[in-house]
């Protein structure tokens, strides 16, 4: 017994024993088939069924968000579907652009964007999906949010990280991570993903072909 004690002292006094931080988020990818996408999260994402609409385009016939919570940092994927309007995607997406900066219910119009640049998902070889990225504080020191926008297969898809002030680490990479995660090919997700992700509750399974 008193070899034990000596044995605990001596290491928490050469700091090898250490009180537990905080707990590291357990990353891991998720997919969905019936939504066409696998992307990694911190967390389990729960799935909600959401009303999407724009000024022109008007209602999505349907719409979803995949959402994970972790140390006041909000992961969604909110995707919409327009397959009714598909020649229409260009247009699309620019509104969902433009109602992303501008419109008044997202809380983002007057905040100060930081980058708008091209955003890619998988390598021209491999049928690329492009899209864009905007990176914008929230007015008001409200926090900042991270979104990617991509058109694909009839569906508007919103990737996008929110950094709340109670967290207040705008560079974590744990934003670029989350994006750049995303999954189109899902023929391939077992590779890319090194295994086959668990299905998001909810979702289809059946995978459908990937349209280079």
């Amino acid at each position: 017994m008193r070899g034990l004690v000596l044995t605990v002292s001596a290491l928490l006094v050469s700091g090898l024993v250490m009180s537990p931080g905080p707990a590291q988020a357990a990353w891991s990818y998720y997919s969905c088939a019936s939504d066409n996408f696998a992307a990694q999260f911190p967390d389990v994402p729960k799935m909600e069924t959401v009303k999407f609409t724009m000024p022109r385009h008007k209602d999505a016939l349907s719409a979803r968000a995949y959402t994970a919570t972790v140390d006041n940092i909000v992961y969604k994927m909110l995707v919409a579907d327009y397959s009714d309007r598909i020649p229409f995607g260009a247009s699309i997406l620019e509104e969902a652009l433009f109602q992303h900066t501008e419109a008044d219910d997202h809380g983002l119009r007057n905040g100060k964007i930081l980058g708008n640049d091209t955003a890619r998902i998988e390598p021209v070889v491999r049928g690329a999906t492009y899209g864009r990225r905007i990176t914008i504080d929230y007015p008001n020191g409200q926090g900042r949010n991270l979104t990617t926008f991509y058109f694909r297969d009839g569906k508007l898809y919103e990737m996008s990280v929110q950094i709340l002030p109670a967290n207040g680490d705008y560079g974590s990479p744990t934003g670029s991570r989350f994006v750049e995660s995303l999954i189109f090919n899902l023929e391939r997700q077992k590779e890319t993903a090194e295994g086959l992700p668990p299905n998001i509750q909810g979702c289809g399974t059946a995978i459908q072909p990937f349209k280079s």
